[in-house]
């Protein structure tokens, strides 16, 4: 009896009723902030296939092999190729993407356990506000089985500072999603270069089209040697660079190596009817290592890129109608627990 009467006395007590309302609201904002996001279909995940292929350096002139934009988009220095970016991201999982020719920064986010759908509808938003958005250091943010899932991107940040995401880059391409490489951190030794003019919608389309490759560089990076072209014909993939390289690796499905060639400037990988895609490495003596965009096969003679990612309004709507209940029976309750206090405090 004792207990209920304490315990009583801690309901009438206005410090309970003000520590309770200050929850229901924190609890509110919360519910209504992750209320907002909808509920996705991801369609299941399929190799690339088709009789055509989408190299993306085939229209690629020499003298733009010869003369890479090295651009490292997390420096300050990328103001100087008229672009603009900015990491976003608050979660407290580590989920972030690097956006690309912003018009306005994205301020909300959910700091909280995230789902795929979370991580998707950022990137849905984001869309909305940047030029290119790609996902940040992905091994950090994102788990494996949602990276194969996860659409609506064209640029993925491969490699950076203290970050090796080249599996979560394979993940993405064994499952038939169309991402590009970005190396960004030039003072950890990593760059992209793009083959292009140094004009912003240039630079843009070069990392949407792949016409670029990621650049992890020991010392000067004017010393690093140059792609001098990629070609394919009757579904032999050429590569040359202007040096001797200590190895060439072609890596297709699930990032299984299919072929290397050792010291030499050049080699050639046969496309087979039965392989998805496939990206090149070009590792060097002193460690600089060139990381080329894939090459894809494709159903149609226009390549485009589908989509595997649809919201579901249905489910939506149900689960938004579920979370307002369970909103207005809490507060119902608060009211009802406030009214039976100030009774039993007038008893």
């Amino acid at each position: 009896m004792s207990d209920n009467k304490f315990f009583g006395k801690i309901m009438q007590n206005p410090v309970y009723h003000a520590i309770t309302g200050i929850f229901g609201v924190v609890l509110l904002f919360f519910l209504v902030l992750y209320l907002a996001v909808p509920s996705y279909r991801f369609d299941e995940s399929e190799p690339f296939h088709g009789e055509f292929v989408f190299n993306p350096y085939q229209e690629v002139g020499s003298e733009l092999f010869t003369n890479p934009i090295y651009i490292d988009f997390r420096s300050n220095s990328v103001e100087n190729h008229g672009i603009n970016s900015y990491e976003y991201g608050f979660t407290i999982v580590g989920t972030r993407f690097l956006c690309l020719g912003y018009d306005e920064v994205r301020k909300m986010d959910y700091p909280f356990l995230q789902s795929i759908h979370y991580k998707q509808y950022n990137l849905d938003k984001l869309n909305k506000t940047a030029r290119l958005v790609a996902p940040a250091h992905p091994s950090r943010g994102f788990k494996k089985g949602e990276f194969a899932n996860l659409d609506h991107y064209r640029v993925v940040e491969a490699l950076s500072e203290n970050d090796n995401s080249l599996y979560y880059w394979d993940i993405a391409l064994s499952n038939g999603h169309r991402a590009n490489i970005i190396a960004s951190g030039e003072k950890a030794g990593f760059t992209t270069a793009c083959l292009s003019e140094n004009k912003p919608e240039d630079i843009y389309k070069s990392l949407e089209t792949g016409n670029s490759y990621g650049v992890s560089f020991r010392g000067k990076l004017k010393e690093v040697p140059v792609l001098e072209y990629v070609t394919l014909r009757n579904d032999t993939i050429s590569v040359s660079v202007s040096d001797k390289a200590k190895e060439i690796r072609f890596i297709g499905q699930n990032a299984v190596t299919k072929k290397a060639v050792e010291n030499s400037n050049h080699a050639f990988y046969f496309f087979k009817k039965d392989e998805s895609y496939i990206r090149t490495e070009i590792e060097f003596e002193n460690g600089n290592i060139l990381y080329l965009n894939p090459i894809v096969r494709h159903q149609y003679q226009y390549f485009f890129d589908t989509d595997h990612a649809f919201v579901m309004k249905g489910r939506t709507y149900l689960m938004w109608a579920v979370y307002v209940i369970v909103v207005i029976c809490y507060f119902v309750f608060m009211i009802l627990r406030v009214k039976e206090s100030r009774s039993d405090k007038r008893g």
